[in-house]
């Protein structure tokens, strides 16, 4: 009693708590359970009673939870386990839970399908009780277990402890504690360590979780109900027909040779007949083992499990042929893909069957013969042979196949020799070894090759190929190295044969023929080439053997070594040998003389900016080194010269080396020398200088001589050359003609000379003259302003591109000023005036055509031009103009000219001709007269005739009441071929003949008035009406009105229709109904006193609406010293001012602080006069000031230092409580002393658990 007492006090400290400190009651719940599951840790042992009382406990709260459930808890998805694999390590069993891995939610919808609330809601729903606070703790979890699928599936029912938690929600650690069963009274339950498996039967289980109530206690609480279903595996595999099928009990067939899952103990199927065969079921697997198969009286076969089972249906033929098997001592033969372990096998009648041949290790099949006929079409695959057989017609008929195994040997020889030398080819000596060795005889496959087999030889350091280097040091030989050599002969092996492998020990010597070099005497060949010196040479020597034949060597591979200069020389021949003959080496003396040269020049065309092709001089032979001299003149007439020194050595020209200064290039020579700059006729002293550099080693006098014979042809040619300095390795790129001299320069060579031409021609294609600015008009108008920053003058475009710094321009002008002086000159003129620009080139590198424009300097004028210059039209009631428009001087339209229309043929005398800007209507002819700014004015004609059809206008009936005046625009007016706009005129007219005041009829006329008639050619016939007069309802309505808030009202005014005398309707007045003069609405009333009998009175009211009083408020600037009270703020009233007596409810405040500065001053209008609206939002920035105390404050008045007298007045105003400034501060201001309290609070709830905890333990 006192616990329930206790925990009842708790629960109202703890609902204070949370409102007084806003903190989560979440919050309080952890700590609470943390400190509970602490309690019950250190409890080590419980009583049999208590367990009983928890026992109880966990059956209330499952009941109630039961209820729960049954109200449609559990709704949400739980995404936790969406992607769990089965695997080796949590679920040794192979629990399929990728697939099914969360918990059906069936059992937690409302049986109305209305949208699930969630055990959360539920909880919220529920505060009052201990029990429905802890489910709240589950509920997340709870909500992930609900889901679509319908079950688990578990491979034989099979799943780890860990794997399960994860299911059921839980995460790493896996901390928490669960419990299952099927009924509610047997349950299983989760271990605090390890990671078990457990088995599971097929069903429906009820799953729970262990938390911890508000006391300390341990409960249960559902977390959800699954389906879940046990399977096996089963295999069903089919032999001895293609058309054997297997059905389950719902009689579909069973893939073939498929794996799939059973979902009960036991599983049942039937097996198709087939004609001519039997069937033999067996099947393996689980504790029965491999047991075989019977069927029950309807052919149905079963299968229990309590494991993985593989059925296997055999179909064996009755209709058969018999196949007799040869020699398997050696292999294994298998027919249709079954292992023949007897001499007999029986295969299907008109069949073709599959047989297989498989040779055991260090055989092979060389070949098949079938009732002794060989087999043609064997394959091999891993040695085995494979071939199709058809069975044949004849029942019981025998086939003898007899496959022949062969034993695999590879025969080598014994103490053979082997040639080798040293340098041989690798592939050389293999084949030696092979062809030596392999005893092709005896060996099996005989038909063994080179190129199936590997060589190898024992180098100390293991077996190595042919060709292998030790590296140095290293215990191991080269190949040869030893007179013996041990050697290992690997076969590859193929589809058919297995690879094998031999050795043995070979000796070594070279073998090969003796050899000699022979070489005539006297020997004489020219300087050339040393491919064309070889060649030459080649023809003298002979490789013989010892007995002077002509071997069949290829003398390509001669070596031959000399001195490759002009002069006597020793020659060495080598020849290396090869694999069939040793080497040898013979030397003679030959002569080699001068050889013969040339050089050619590649005269050319280009246009100035492309670049000459390659190369411009050629030597032949290419040794012989050509240098060349270019020569010419510019198109701007200057003489150029250039040469390329830069590709030529000494060694070049020395035909030789030459120590120091050998690969020099001549101008790294010229350098040295101190020749930095050289003109044409200098050459020879440079070469001169070379000569005794070379010194003796080389006579260039031919040379030099060559090059005095080109600069006397291109003195010739370009006079005055020889003092021109020359551009060292360059070509001309200038526009121009040149000469170009070559001259050979190699001392082996007679000197050689080419001349030919080289032409750079002035670029036209795609090169043009332009302008340097182009003006932007068709008239080429510029303003003196424009022409002082305009560039003038022209330049050089090549593909659209300006060319810069381009000599050869010309720019010329010529033309007439504004005051008609005629002028010329190479500067732009820029006074007003007319004048030609020209832009030509002469000379230099292009050639393009002059160009020219002209160009005015002033202002433009516009020009005014009539669509049409006379337009004609007839009468129609219509405007009838013209249009014209102001073009500039480029044609291009500015916009459309203002007009004036004069009437200068009226056809009235009292109207006098005006002008007016508006299209006319009237007949008439006009003067138009079109005006646009900078334009002169221009004139056209308008002429409109007369309408030339006959008019006609009928006059209506009418009818009306006594005292009703007639509204003559009700009258209907008929016209024919009248103008619409003279219809209304017409109607203006419409009258009464006789009176309005007594009950009868007169006729109804109309008058066509003179402005209507003047435009018609022929008088308009009039038709007259008829107004009858009867009695008729009286309308009076008062006039709605409107005035402002504190004006005086507007006089009531009323308006009478249908009436013709208004003195007889009595005394009329209009009166308002209600009182106040507020702003809104107010009804006005009509009033008639001494009312006529002769008229039906409808009096209608009207409005008086009451405006809001428009007015102006301006903040007045206040100050104050530091430290001082404020002053009153105040604001001026102006606009319409206040009505007396009124006040505006207008509150002020200025922004806090007593700091010296500038505030701001708040206006609050929230409560402003309801009568009343500001004209706009007065600003109160920076218009209060704390100042210093000093001497001089200023006023605290308005800006006029008194009131303003102009209808407005000085309103001062205090700072009002309920200001925004005045307000006191809410929120966070209150939390101290709420927090404050709440501690006291929850010490006071802490002192009463600890006290009823301490009476429990007594």
């Amino acid at each position: 009693m006192k616990r329930k007492v206790c925990e009842s006090l708790f629960a109202v400290t703890l609902a204070l708590t949370v409102a007084v400190t806003n903190i989560p009651v979440t919050a309080f719940a952890t700590e609470i359970n943390q400190s509970a599951r602490q309690e019950q840790m250190t409890e080590s042992v419980q009583t049999e009673n208590q367990g009983q009382q928890s026992d109880s406990l966990q059956e209330n709260h499952g009941a109630q939870n039961e209820t729960n459930s049954e109200n449609g808890q559990n709704s949400t998805d739980n995404p936790a386990g969406a992607e769990q694999n089965s695997g080796e390590g949590d679920n040794p069993a192979g629990t399929d839970l990728k697939k099914d891995n969360q918990f059906e939610g069936n059992n937690f919808q409302k049986v109305d399908n209305q949208e699930n609330s969630g055990v959360a809601e539920e909880i919220s729903r529920q505060q009052n009780t201990d029990d429905n606070q802890q489910n709240a703790q589950v509920s997340e979890q709870a909500a992930m277990l609900s889901s679509d699928e319908t079950q688990w599936n578990w491979h034989k029912g099979e799943i780890t402890q860990n794997e399960l938690k994860k299911l059921l929600g839980d995460s790493w650690p896996y901390a928490g504690t669960y419990r299952w069963s099927k009924d509610r009274e047997n349950w299983n339950k989760t271990i605090a360590y390890g990671n078990p498996v457990y088995t599971f039967d097929t069903g429906t289980y009820y799953f729970q979780k262990e938390t911890f109530t508000w006391t300390g206690g341990i409960q249960w609480n559902d977390i959800g109900t699954k389906e879940i279903h046990a399977y096996y595996n089963m295999g069903i595999n089919i032999y001895g027909s293609s058309e054997g099928v297997v059905y389950n009990s719902e009689n579909l067939a069973v893939p073939l040779n498929s794996t799939f899952q059973v979902y009960d103990n036991k599983y049942k199927f039937t097996v198709k007949n087939i004609e001519n065969y039997e069937i033999k079921v067996t099947a393996t697997g689980g504790s029965q083992g491999e047991r075989k198969l019977t069927p029950d009286a309807n052919g149905m076969y079963e299968v229990i499990f309590d494991d993985d089972v593989t059925v296997k249906v055999e179909y064996i033929a009755t209709n058969y042929v018999n196949v007799k098997i040869g020699q398997t001592e050696n292999a294994e033969v298998y027919i249709n893909d079954t292992l023949i372990e007897n001499e007999d096998t029986r295969v299907n009648l008109n069949e073709n069957f599959q047989i297989k041949i498989i040779p055991q290790k260090g055989y092979a099949i060389e070949g098949v013969t079938v009732d002794q006929a060989s087999v043609s079409d064997l394959s091999f695959e891993k040695y085995a042979a494979s071939f199709s057989w058809y069975s044949g017609e004849t029942n019981q008929a025998t086939i003898t196949i007899s496959p022949k195994v062969v034993k695999e040997v590879l025969a080598l020889k014994e103490n053979v020799i082997v040639s080798y030398h040293k340098g041989m080819n690798v592939e050389r000596l293999k084949n030696n070894i092979f062809n030596t060795v392999v005893n092709k005889e005896n060996t099996i496959p005989n038909n063994i090759s080179i190129d199936d087999v590997e060589i190898q030889y024992q180098s100390g350091l293991g077996w190595q190929e042919l060709d292998y280097k030790p590296i140095v040091g290293v215990f191991a030989h080269e190949f040869g190295n030893n007179d013996t050599e041990k050697i290992r002969i690997s076969y590859k092996g193929n589809s058919q044969y297995a690879p094998l492998e031999a050795e043995t020990t070979v000796s070594i010597s070279d073998e090969r023929i003796e050899t000699q070099v022979v070489i005539q005497e006297g020997i004489t060949i020219q300087y050339n080439t040393e491919d064309v010196m070889k060649q030459e040479l080649l023809q003298y020597i002979t490789v013989q053997d010892k007995d002077g034949n002509t071997l069949p060597v290829d003398k390509s591979e001669l070596t031959l070594s000399y001195n490759r200069i002009v002069g006597q020389q020793e020659l060495t021949v080598s020849y290396a040998g090869d694999d069939d003959y040793k080497d040898a080496v013979a030397t003679a003396t030959i002569t080699i003389t001068k050889g013969d040269a040339t050089v050619s020049v590649n005269s050319q065309k280009i246009t100035y900016g492309e670049s000459f092709e390659a190369p411009i001089f050629t030597a032949s032979p290419e040794e012989a080194k050509a240098i060349g001299l270019i020569v010419g003149i510019t198109a701007s007439g200057e003489k150029y010269a250039s040469i390329d020194l830069s590709e030529v050595t000494v060694n070049d020209i020395a035909g030789t080396d030459i120590p120091i200064y050998g690969k020099k290039s001549v101008q790294e020579v010229m350098r040295s020398l101190g020749m930095t700059s050289i003109k044409v006729g200098q050459l020879p002293e440079l070469f001169e200088k070379i000569q005794g550099i070379i010194g003796s080693e080389s006579d260039i006098a031919g040379v030099i001589n060559g090059i005095e014979k080109v600069i006397n042809i291109l003195e010739k040619i370009v006079p005055g050359i020889n003092d021109v300095t020359i551009h060292i390795g360059e070509l001309p790129t200038e526009a121009g003609v040149y000469t170009a001299a070559g001259v050979t320069v190699n001392s082996n060579y007679n000197t050689a000379i080419g001349v030919g031409t080289l032409v750079i021609a002035q670029k036209k294609t795609n090169a043009k003259l332009s302008f340097n600015q182009n003006i932007e008009n068709k008239h080429n108008r510029l303003t003196a302003a424009e022409a002082e920053s305009f560039d003038f003058g022209g330049h050089i475009e090549v593909d659209g591109n300006a060319v810069g710094d381009t000599p050869g321009i010309r720019t010329n002008f010529v033309g007439k000023t504004a005051t008609g002086e005629i002028v010329s000159g190479t500067e732009a003129f820029k006074e007003e005036g007319e004048y030609i620009e020209t832009i030509s080139i002469i000379g230099g590198n292009y050639l393009a055509i002059p160009i020219v424009r002209t160009y005015t300097i002033g202002e433009a004028k516009n020009t005014i031009q009539f669509e049409k210059k006379i337009v004609y039209a007839s009468y129609d009631g219509n405007e009838h103009g013209m249009t014209a428009y102001a073009y500039n001087e480029d044609g291009d339209k500015l916009g459309e000219a203002a007009l004036e229309y004069q009437n200068i043929l009226q056809t009235s005398t009292n109207v006098s001709p005006v002008e007016n800007s508006s299209a006319p209507i009237d007949a008439g002819m006009y003067r138009v007269v079109a005006i646009y700014d900078n334009a002169e004015s221009e004139v056209g004609t308008l002429v409109i005739t007369k309408a030339v059809a006959q008019g006609t206008v009928t006059v209506g009936n009418a009818e009306t009441t006594y005292g009703q005046k007639l509204n003559l625009n009700s009258v209907i007016i008929q016209t024919k071929n009248i103008a619409q706009r003279d219809i209304a005129a017409i109607q203006d007219t419409i009258a009464c003949a006789g009176s309005d005041e007594a009950i009868g009829s007169h006729a109804i006329t109309v008058t066509v008035p003179e402005s209507v008639s003047r435009n018609y050619l022929r008088t308009i016939k009039v038709n007259k009406g008829t107004h009858t007069i009867i009695s008729k309802e009286v309308t009076i309505t008062a006039d709605s009105c409107k005035a402002q808030y504190g004006n005086t009202f507007p006089e009531f005014t009323y308006q009478i229709s249908g009436v013709s005398d208004k003195e007889n309707l009595g005394d009329i007045s209009v009166v308002k109904r209600e009182d106040g003069n507020h702003v809104g609405t107010y009804t006005l009333d009509v009033q008639v006193a001494n009312q006529n009998s002769n008229y039906k009175y409808n009096l209608e009211s009207g409005t008086l609406t009451i405006k809001k009083r428009a007015i102006t408020v301006a903040i007045d600037k206040k100050q104050k010293v530091k430290g001082q009270k404020d002053p009153a703020l105040t604001y001026t009233v102006e606009g319409d001012g206040l009505v007396e007596g009124d006040s505006l409810g207008i509150y002020l405040s200025r922004k806090s602080g007593e700091k010296v500065g500038l505030y701001d001053i708040y206006m609050d209008t929230s409560n402003l006069n309801k009568d009343y609206e500001l004209a706009s939002e007065p600003s109160g920035k920076d218009k209060f000031e704390i100042v210093e105390n000093k001497a001089g404050l200023t006023n605290q008045k308005n800006d006029s230092g008194k009131s303003k007298t102009n209808g407005t007045q000085v309103k001062s105003v205090k700072k009002q409580p309920g200001t925004v400034w005045d307000r006191i501060k809410t929120g966070d201001n209150n939390k101290p002393v709420g927090y404050f309290i709440a501690v006291l609070i929850s010490l006071a709830a802490i002192i009463m658990i600890i006290s009823a905890r301490f009476q429990r333990k007594k």
